[in-house]
């Protein structure tokens, strides 16, 4: 076992703190919600490792909020060596939050009880990435949901001791790699004296203001500054001085950002000139000896006077005058003559022409994902895969006819109201268009009649949606001065200056969501040129992209995103990005630097999808899609450009025969024999990072099928889809086909590959992971054979304690059937068809299968279930082996759908190359 570091919390003051100190090593939180806290101080750390942090928590006996996911919160800083708070927009195994900067949330007893007499105390320990160069942690753990008192005590931050080289005389043959350290995706600009530029668009009369932060690694007391440069609407230079702002005659017009600690937030008014339409800001350091980075994406924003909030009123509720308010504050009124003759401030901002050029993301990814298939049917609605809905003449906004809150954020998102704008002749549109406003009319800002309403991605594809009707009402000859068509316009920039909020200020995580938000805003940019604040928002949403797309797509093509559905959305919307900024100049450099991280990440999409065209179901999954169909349509549309790429011509080829595929850098693995017959077989392998916001703890596991048969499975399910117990079971670690020690399932890591072998006509893998924290070694072996008509999966665990037990699960698909033959052998039926599964010990003992069917005693206990597309879990059977041992112990699984697949791999496990791999 590696050497593991015990740091205690520094003794901290909590007499200014809202928690009641018992012990010197036991504080009460109280129920004061969110601020009652125990704040606890970590020092010296080590940057760019993995650490767990674990404490007991003491419930109160009448606690009544047992069942909630987020009973109280762990807030976690990350500090330099000085002291000072660094800024991180992503750290694995923690998510953004608005009170502390990284979050854990800490789940209500029920989930740590396991059987039904109730706990009134538990352990906690959840493990996360710390970054360099953060050497301190301030942990404050918060009083969240909890209707009563809790207590912490014992808390610890373990560490293992970092190795500088690995063993890799053990196996010679074999190709060895290195435990990765997937630090957290960051877009830190390091400052050279040559400036690194960003370009904002400028509000006129409006000051921007621009927030960041900078990070001196270096010894000397280095500081930065930025040039700056205001141009007009014709990208000529004004000439400085410029108000606030100093003047050398080696660097022009530049703002000195000393930094005296090892960072510095600092904030930046510029107050535009006369005839600015944009600013030039550029980012370096005062020599090339210094160690500073400038932390990305900028915050950004226009002034107190053009927030939203303050735009918004009482006296400005409705859409028009909403938007003459914005108008009188951005000084553009139309003169009494021009007003006479466009009939509405609002005219003048409604160009046919650029509206005739629309160009929208949502409506097209969901054709690319979809088809051309409609989702308004004999006057009834076909959302989620669920059963037509009749639309009724009047809605009231809060419907929710199956229960389903994917069904409900779709139907918010108002999304099917294009196929009802896209029908024949007007009536569509006229009725498109009154039910968009009969939304907004009954959907006041800052009060959805369903709160699902808010979610990011269903607030990005309604606010294209009400563009989208925009330019559809614009091109009838009646649309100047049609007071629908102004409501409509006016929502549409309401939704601008919401979704530029929202960005500038990095509310996001990497995600699909960000990259969305962004997607909405930057259509809505272009579709008003002329409107005051769009270059400003084009700006905004262009550098989020290029941010998001560099924090969750890596320089090798690899993907933070667990989910490889949401790999392929991701990918989807970066092709349809690149394609549509052919006509923008200033995104060149961004679409080019897409494209190449674009090619491989398609590559190894390709790559894994099973013959059926299905991706392997890791992570959050939305099922009724056919993956394959996806591809072909976005490559067909959008990716045709891609295709000279040797190795993406290739995978797309889709040779038959046996066929590996591996992408270290995605944690995924994928062997597969094809043949143009339904009789393939396929085993799909995931050992990627995975983090706690909302991903699934499924590090090594695996789906496999043979002879045309899909036997183990992955429950999936989807945050859309799923909420309560049965979304806390899915993402759980138990819900998947790994091994868990001694009942401590996953916890957020990684995997990495530890070697590769081919051995008489069968291929082995062996992964190591940290996911079950520092005081577990584990090692998971895959062989198999050429025609994956046997596998073996293997588990090695080592541990500091005396004795040591896994046990191993193994998900089946609801059409088979699975019973136990004997103590040493099952059998799984389909149809015809038959797995025979057997266990086999290397080391230790075996001590025995079981089997689970919808077990569901306790919330933290639930077994035997998989996801329903709807939503929801159904039963399904799990089978379950356990190994012990007082050492180290391996043992695991033969699946083998052959008696000849059984003896070639029996006689495998005896040859002296794997026993050693196995060692």
């Amino acid at each position: 076992m590696p050497e593991i570091r015990r740091i205690l919390p520094t003794p901290r003051d909590q007499a200014a703190e809202d928690s009641q100190s018992l012990t010197g090593d036991t504080h009460v939180v109280a129920n004061n919600n969110r601020w009652s806290r125990a704040i606890y101080d970590i020092k010296d750390v080590s940057g760019d490792t993995w650490c767990e942090l674990c404490f007991d928590i003491a419930w109160n006996q009448e606690e009544k909020a047992r069942k909630v996911h987020d009973f109280a919160s762990v807030g976690i800083d990350f500090l330099t060596e000085d002291g000072s708070s660094i800024d991180f927009a992503y750290v694995p195994g923690l998510s953004r939050s608005q009170i502390d900067p990284h979050s854990y949330y800490i789940a209500g007893p029920a989930f740590y009880d396991r059987n039904d007499d109730p706990s009134h105390a538990n352990r906690v320990q959840f493990a996360f990435f710390i970054p360099l160069p953060a050497k301190h942690l301030t942990v404050t753990i918060r009083s969240w949901r909890n209707s009563h008192p809790f207590a912490i005590s014992n808390l610890r931050v373990f560490q293992p001791v970092q190795s500088l080289t690995d063993d890799q005389t053990a196996h010679p043959r074999l190709q060895v790699g290195q435990p990765m350290a997937p630090a957290s995706r960051r877009t830190w600009w390091d400052l050279s004296t040559t400036p690194r530029w960003q370009n904002y668009g400028i509000v006129p009369g409006h000051p921007l203001v621009v927030r960041g932060q900078l990070i001196n690694r270096g010894s000397e007391g280095d500081g930065a500054l930025v040039r700056v440069v205001f141009r007009d609407r014709q990208g000529k230079e004004l000439t400085p001085p410029y108000e606030e702002v100093q003047i050398s005659p080696e660097v022009g017009a530049f703002i000195d950002i000393p930094v005296h600690r090892q960072t510095r937030r600092f904030t930046l008014e510029l107050i535009p000139p006369p005839q600015a339409a944009a600013v030039e800001l550029g980012f370096q350091a005062w020599r090339d000896e210094a160690s500073i980075s400038l932390v990305t994406p900028l915050e950004v924003a226009i002034g107190e006077d053009l927030l939203l909030e303050n735009l918004l009123g009482e006296e400005h509720a409705a859409q028009l005058s909403f938007l003459e308010e914005v108008c009188n504050r951005l000084g553009c009124l139309p003169s009494s003559a021009a007003l006479k003759a466009r009939g509405s401030p609002i005219d003048q901002f409604i160009d046919r022409e650029t509206l005739g050029s629309l160009f929208t993301f949502h409506d097209r990814l969901r054709t690319i994902q979809n088809g051309e298939a409609s989702v308004i049917v004999d006057h009834r609605l076909v959302l989620c895969g669920l059963e037509p809905w009749p639309i009724p003449e009047a809605l009231e906004w809060t419907e929710d006819p199956y229960r389903s809150p994917a069904w409900r954020l779709e139907f918010q998102s108002l999304s099917w109201l294009l196929d009802l704008a896209r029908r024949s002749g007007t009536d569509g549109f006229a009725r498109a268009a009154d039910l968009a406003l009969s939304w907004v009319q009954s959907n006041p800002w800052g009060q959805p009649r369903d709160p699902l309403s808010t979610y990011p991605s269903s607030m990005a594809t309604r606010a294209e949606v009400l563009l989208y009707l925009v330019a559809f009402g614009s091109t009838s000859k009646r649309a100047k001065g049609n007071e629908r068509q102004q409501k409509l316009f006016a929502e549409v920039i309401k939704y601008g200056f919401a979704l530029a909020e929202i960005l500038s200020q990095n509310i996001f995580s990497p995600s699909a969501n960000q990259l969305r938000a962004a997607c909405a805003l930057l259509a809505i940019s272009r579709a008003v040129p002329v409107f005051p604040l769009a270059s400003y928002w084009k700006a905004v949403a262009l550098a989020q992209l290029r941010s998001g797309f560099d924090q969750l797509i890596g320089h090798d093509g690899s993907f933070v995103e667990q989910s490889v559905h949401y790999r392929l959305e991701i990918l989807s919307t970066g092709l349809l990005l690149a394609h549509d900024l052919k006509d923008m100049p200033e995104a060149g450099e961004f679409r080019e630097h897409l494209d190449a991280r674009l090619k491989v990440s398609l590559t190894t999409i390709v790559g894994v999808t099973d013959p059926a065209g299905m991706l392997p179901p890791f992570g959050d999954v939305l099922r009724g899609y056919h993956h394959a169909s996806w591809l072909r349509r976005l490559i067909s549309g959008y990716g045709r450009s891609l295709l000279s790429d040797q190795n993406l011509a290739e995978e797309l080829s889709y040779p038959t025969g046996s066929r590996t595929f591996v992408s270290e850098g995605d944690g995924i693995a994928a062997f597969r024999i094809y043949d143009h017959t339904p009789h393939w077989s396929y085993l799909c392998a995931s050992f990627g990072e995975q983090r706690h916001e909302n991903g699934h703890f499924d590090c090594s596991s695996f789906v496999y099928s043979a002879r045309g048969v899909h036997w183990i499975t992955d429950p999936g399910g989807s945050s859309l889809h799923d909420t309560g117990s049965a979304r806390h079971y899915l993402t759980s670690s138990r819900a998947h086909n790994v091994a868990i020690p001694q009942g401590r399932e996953q916890s957020s890591g990684c995997g990495w590959i530890e070697a590769r072998a081919s051995l008489n006509n069968a291929s082995i893998i062996r992964i190591g992971t940290n996911v079950y924290g520092p005081n577990y070694k584990h090692i998971r072996t895959f062989i198999c054979l050429d025609n994956l008509d046997t596998v073996a999966i293997f588990d090695r665990f080592g541990s500091s304690e005396a004795s040591i037990s896994f046990d191993g699960h193994l998900h089946f698909e609801e059409n088979v059937a699975v019973a136990l033959a004997n103590s040493n052998l099952a059998i799984g039926f389909r149809n015809k068809s038959r797995l025979r599964i057997i266990p086999h010990m290397i080391s230790g003992q075996y001590s025995g299968m079981t089997i689970h069917n919808g077990c569901h005693n306790s919330p933290g206990s639930l077994q035997g279930f998989v996801s329903h597309p709807s939503g929801g879990i159904r039963p399904a059977n799990v089978l379950t082996y356990r190994f012990s041992s007082s050492g180290d112990v391996c043992g695991g699984i033969i699946l083998s759908a052959s008696e000849q697949g059984f003896r070639r791999i029996s006689h495998l496990l005896v040859e002296k190359e794997v026993q050693k791999l196995l060692a």
